[in-house]
């Protein structure tokens, strides 16, 4: 769990219909507008909701090593 983010209730209000969904929603914003942040406190929800860590996957993209993928096919072979 990730400790001292603050979660940001109007946001998280909006997108939490989507997460047991198949749909596909993005976050967008400009560069270091919390981005991740707000993604870090969805994994938090999530836990406190009882899903295990171990069904949540968060990959951050800006990473080296995961830089070349482009899909989901190099994403099933980079794990």
């Amino acid at each position: 769990m990730f400790k001292g983010i603050f979660k940001r209730e109007y946001y998280f209000n909006k997108i939490k219909g989507f997460i047991n969904s198949d749909l596909i929603k993005a976050i967008t914003g400009i560069r270091r507008c919390g981005k991740s942040s707000f993604m870090k406190s969805i994994m938090n929800s999530l836990e406190e909701s009882g899903i295990s860590k171990n069904d949540i996957i968060y990959i951050n993209l800006d990473e080296r090593g995961y830089r070349h993928i482009e899909n989901d096919i190099q994403l099933e072979k980079n794990n």
